[in-house]
């Protein structure tokens, strides 16, 4: 009789901890998806005015600010999710609102970040791609080239949009498919409306570097 009241408990527990995980995970998820929301709303209409060549206009300036500020208090909650490490058994999208406002973030944080990061690709608990996309931003922030090739630069002025510098153009579509990212022509016409060729990316360069250095200064 003991041991099947220890049983019992024992299965008790499980249940009970299995029901308290799952409910940390809703709540984690329901605060994740109001993130998802703001943090996607904001960059859907600066993408609007962007296409619309209105990158000069007060509108798009406004919206930046008010960007920047809602990335700012999106960290916070996000922090504050991590400070406890990578939750477990999160659907698609919380895991990629995670992602998204640590590759929103500054530089600092973006690199106090990178191993946590790193670690959950390992445990499968978020895409390779998104590290991928995050060395590529640290990356550009230092000075350095980016390895995968999905940072773009539009400049201002004219509205081109330019790859920003590679650190292996010759080979960056098979590293791109190491971490499960589609060819650069892929991407870039879809996301960007923008053709891809070694050609193009060459000749255009060392314009590329001359904006970049501009906008540095």
């Amino acid at each position: 009789m003991f041991k099947r009241v220890c049983i019992l408990s024992i299965l008790l527990f499980s249940i009970n901890s299995m029901l308290a995980q799952s409910s940390t995970s809703d709540t984690i998820e329901t605060t994740l998806n109001s993130i998802w929301k703001s943090d996607q709303e904001i960059r859907f209409e600066l993408i609007k005015l962007q296409q619309e060549g209105k990158m000069k206009s007060d509108e798009f300036q406004l919206l930046v600010e008010k960007m920047k500020k809602q990335d700012s208090l999106n960290l916070i909650q996000v922090k504050s999710i991590l400070d406890n490490g990578w939750p477990d058994n999160l659907n698609m999208q919380a895991n990629q609102t995670i992602f998204l406002v640590i590759q929103h973030a500054d530089l600092q944080t973006q690199k106090q970040y990178l191993p946590i990061i790193k670690n959950a690709v390992e445990e499968n608990k978020t895409l390779p791609s998104n590290l991928a996309l995050l060395k590529d931003r640290i990356n550009l922030r230092e000075g350095k080239e980016q390895i995968y090739g999905s940072q773009v630069f539009i400049d201002s002025q004219s509205g081109k949009k330019y790859v920003q510098p590679l650190q292996n153009p010759e080979k960056i579509d098979s590293l791109r498919a190491e971490v499960g990212l589609p060819p650069m022509q892929v991407y870039l016409k879809q996301s960007f409306q923008m053709d891809w060729s070694l050609e193009t990316y060459y000749h255009d360069l060392p314009e590329i570097k001359k904006l970049i250095e501009e906008k540095s200064k």
